[in-house]
């Protein structure tokens, strides 16, 4: 079994391999690349002091200057990292994670969840892989792939609902809120009244937020959404909302043993 591939390696004979049949799908590796160089655990910042806080500042110059001129399509090299780096549950957090926080559509997740799934399969069946380890990553996909989907529809269809101005009640509209509450929140549960939220910087739980039945069916307890909420004549609304990602890439953080979310 040949483990001391490269993945940078790995995903290049992939995509030469996708070319000489016509199918580019060049842009799912560069955000796996993106995704795995700045936010996960396999390439951690060197900590930095005094004597190089010039370079950091320097480099952040640099950096902004480029965005400021238009160039945000940074390359993302994986160097030399070892293909078997790589584990189960860095493609869950990419999927259900990453990919939702760049706000992308149910059918890109599902795009790259197909394309994982083929490269999965070659790294089997040239040797790069064991079959206990392409079948972890296989229900790694099993996992996140729907439910990273689900939430994704979800963050759109709610994105449009709170901006059309139906999430808020005709009685309330042009009351005064009370009470604001925002940042990422937990469906603590999910009945006939609405979802009840959970916040960290609460001590208990916020709602019922009221939805249409159709909407709550795509919500699932332990969601997490990133949302603000509003509290007008006593009932909580929603006023604004971004990505809703999956709770099985989520858990409590007295729990949390595994990925370190640095972005």
């Amino acid at each position: 079994m040949n483990m001391a591939i490269r993945l940078q390696q790995a995903i290049d004979n992939y995509l030469q391999q996708r070319e000489q049949i016509g199918h580019d799908t060049s842009s799912v590796f560069s955000s796996l690349a993106q995704y795995l160089v700045h936010c996960s655990d396999l390439f951690q910042e060197p900590e930095w002091d005094e004597s190089n806080l010039s370079e950091w500042e320097a480099e952040l110059e640099e950096q902004m200057v480029r965005l400021l001129d238009g160039d945000t399509e940074a390359e993302h090299d994986l160097g030399a990292l070892p293909l078997d780096r790589l584990e189960p549950a860095h493609v869950r957090d990419f999927i259900g994670w990453f990919l939702p926080r760049e706000s992308v559509s149910s059918d890109v997740i599902r795009e790259h969840g197909r394309e994982l799934g083929a490269w999965f399969g070659y790294l089997k069946k040239h040797g790069y892989w064991s079959n206990e380890r392409h079948l972890d990553f296989l229900a790694a996909l099993h996992e996140v792939v729907e439910e990273a989907a689900r939430a994704c529809m979800l963050a759109r269809v709610l994105y449009f609902y709170v901006r059309s101005g139906s999430a808020m009640s005709p009685k309330v509209r042009g009351k005064r809120f009370t009470r604001f509450a925002e940042g990422h929140a937990r469906v603590a549960r999910v009945n006939g009244q609405g979802i009840h939220f959970h916040f960290d910087s609460q001590g208990h739980e916020l709602g019922p937020v009221v939805l249409p039945d159709r909407v709550l069916e795509y919500v699932r307890q332990a969601d997490v959404f990133d949302i603000e909420l509003g509290q007008r004549e006593g009932q909580w609304f929603i006023v604004d909302v971004g990505p809703v990602y999956p709770g099985c890439v989520y858990v409590e953080a007295e729990e949390f043993t595994g990925l370190h979310k640095i972005s």
